[in-house]
């Protein structure tokens, strides 16, 4: 659960980028900052982070594999 909360500025274009780079991957802007910056963590060797989107991932794929059961149910 998220409790916390950052701010931070940024200049019109770089909203502007963000906001339109956040869209094109079909994220929030919340979403698509904190990919960025974890998978930047990654590629810099940060363990914590490479389990953080490891369990992220991982709580994506349990939501679509239970959203692709209750609309085709496996019939025994």
């Amino acid at each position: 659960m998220k409790t916390q909360m950052m701010q931070f500025r940024v200049t019109d274009e770089e909203k502007d980028l963000i906001e339109k780079c956040a869209e094109k991957a079909r994220m929030t802007v919340s979403e698509y900052i904190r990919a960025c910056m974890l998978m930047e963590m990654v590629v810099d060797g940060e363990m914590k982070a490479l389990k953080i989107i490891g369990r992220t991932i991982g709580m994506k794929a349990m939501d679509a594999l239970s959203r692709r059961l209750k609309a085709k149910p496996v019939l025994d």
